[in-house]
């Protein structure tokens, strides 16, 4: 395990900035910080850090939380088991209808339909957190048209492409 290069941790905040804006120095102020373990981002404390230390690296599976990883040409994607710890920083919101919530989680993007409300004024192309209609995180997404898109568009308009779910706890089980 070792601590991000410049250029590494220059890309995850990017990604973290995308998705909740300038909370990103809230989870970074205190003790925890961000490193590297088998391209998987962590965010951990030092103590910690120390107390995995005596781990092999071949044993070592993960500590704290697994924020996201380095794909093999070098983009960082948010993980699944980020959700939770990163969705109390939500900039913007997606909930989604309780009859649609299956389908999102089966990996496919959201109509206009599937929609239950929004936060208000979500521009095109931002990062948005996915909640059922009981405030439980779904996933994550990226919104396809614009606000006033979004009022004139009828319901099979698509208007959010999916990044990530719940559902890739299954799905890609080996990989999470």
């Amino acid at each position: 395990m070792r601590d991000l290069k410049q250029e590494e941790e220059k890309e995850v905040l990017k990604k973290l900035k995308f998705f909740i804006g300038d909370n990103v120095h809230r989870i970074l102020s205190g003790e925890d910080k961000l490193f590297l373990h088998n391209q998987r981002v962590m965010l951990l404390s030092e103590k910690m850090r120390a107390a995995t230390s005596m781990i092999s690296r071949k044993n070592l599976i993960m500590a704290g939380t697994v924020i996201g990883r380095f794909t093999k040409g070098g983009s960082f994607r948010l993980g699944i088991s980020s959700l939770n710890f990163l969705s109390q920083w939500a900039i913007h919101k997606i909930w989604i209808k309780n009859s649609a919530e299956m389908n999102y989680v089966y990996g496919n993007n959201s109509l206009k339909s599937h929609i239950f409300r929004s936060s208000e004024g979500i521009p095109i192309n931002a990062g948005v957190f996915v909640f059922n209609q009981h405030d439980v995180p779904l996933g994550f997404g990226i919104t396809a048209l614009t606000p006033q898109g979004y009022s004139n568009a009828k319901g099979h308009a698509l208007v959010l492409l999916r990044q990530s779910d719940t559902g890739e706890y299954l799905r890609n089980e080996e990989k999470v």
